[in-house]
């Protein structure tokens, strides 16, 4: 099944004469389109809008009284900003699938190391600067092991990694294949990878671990956002409903998650259907929005800065948003304390991140 390819006889004869068949390779079936400026502004929106829920829940947390106006405050927060997250997996599976699909297994591991290396970089940034400050708090030698195992605090930000990774390697894996390559060691990685819930905690009881949680691998809701992606991203630009209805697609589906995040569940589970309605009302609304040359520079820019503005604002959120914020404070000041701290959050991580770009540290530090 996985073997060679039976040979035609344009390649018999052509072997016969001495000659070296070239090999064809079968191109993926969406193709892409040039670059997608609308891609860069989606990356850049998911980032914020990380910001957003993360600081929303910060004041949830501290918020304690339901009927707080710091909890309101969070909540409605929260309530723009779960299609965030699996916006990264749909731009992600559009990247695999039809922007970039990767043409060597060398492309592939790439991007694997891009996203492997800062993840535990900043897990271990993350760990020892948090210890500087909190030492009770966190546990350096048992965090660090955890970390190659799964994310939690004070890195919890970084929990999807774990399955974006393996998505990588997975669906990149079998666009090779699909392309006529045969990607061996990447292939056996993925089988290895998608043994390791059972193998994993298995060997760590082996050893006597305390450890003994396993987080590498995907779930079927990321898969079909990956998938839902390439499409929806794709074809955005002819799928192209009124724009006030998706408007107020965006808007119901907004108002359902502040109903199930404040009187059912918190929080919502990314699998739910009204993220769905959240992430493909973005997707196609902002590829209805037309960009200048200089804002199409402007977003190329933040959107290489955007993974690391991700990787690094959590230090900020936790200055701002744990340590200063005041949550006792009347609804106004509540709302300017609010825009000034979340602006201050973006600039700042967009601001690093851009720095130690012009360093060449990406490979490094994301």
């Amino acid at each position: 099944m996985f073997g060679s390819h039976r040979p035609d006889a344009e390649s018999v004869a052509a072997a016969q004469d001495g000659i070296r068949p070239q090999i064809q390779t079968q191109e993926f079936p969406l193709a892409s389109r040039g670059h997608r400026h609308d891609v860069d502004v989606m990356r850049v929106l998911a980032g914020l809008t990380v910001m957003v829920g993360h600081s929303g829940g910060v004041l949830i947390g501290r918020g304690q009284d339901a009927d707080s106006n710091a909890w309101l405050l969070g909540h409605l927060a929260e309530a723009v900003n779960p299609w965030a997250v699996p916006m990264f997996f749909m731009i992600a599976g559009w990247a695999t699938l039809v922007g970039a699909p990767p043409k060597s297994g060398a492309k592939v591991w790439d991007r694997i190391i891009r996203h492997f290396v800062p993840l535990f970089a900043w897990s271990i940034i993350f760990i020892l600067g948090f210890n500087l400050f909190d030492s009770d708090g966190v546990d350096v030698r048992h965090d660090l092991v955890r970390t190659f195992l799964e994310a939690g605090r004070p890195a919890f930000h970084l929990w999807y990694l774990y399955a974006y990774i393996p998505l990588i390697l997975v669906c990149g894996t079998l666009v090779l294949f699909w392309r006529g390559q045969r990607p061996w060691k990447l292939a056996g990685l993925a089988v290895v990878l998608a043994c390791s819930s059972v193998w994993a905690p298995f060997v760590l009881e082996q050893l006597g671990s305390s450890q003994d949680a396993w987080k590498w691998g995907f779930a079927t809701y990321q898969v079909v956002y990956f998938c839902m992606g390439a499409f929806f991203i794709h074809y955005a630009k002819d799928l192209r409903p009124p724009m006030w209805t998706l408007v107020l697609a965006f808007g119901v589906c907004a108002a359902g998650v502040f109903w199930w995040e404040s009187d059912y569940e918190y929080p919502i589970a990314n699998a739910n259907p009204l993220i769905v309605g959240l992430a493909v009302s973005v997707i196609l609304i902002i590829s209805r929005i037309e960009l200048g040359e200089r804002s199409k520079r402007l977003f190329t820019k933040l959107a290489s800065a955007s993974f690391g503005a991700f990787l690094v604002h959590v230090f900020f959120l936790e200055l701002f948003f744990e340590h200063l914020f005041v949550v006792e404070a009347s609804p106004l000041l509540l709302v300017v304390q609010y825009v000034g701290y979340l602006g201050l959050t973006a600039v700042l991580s967009y601001a690093l991140s851009l720095t130690w770009g012009m360093l060449r540290l990406r490979r490094i530090l994301g």
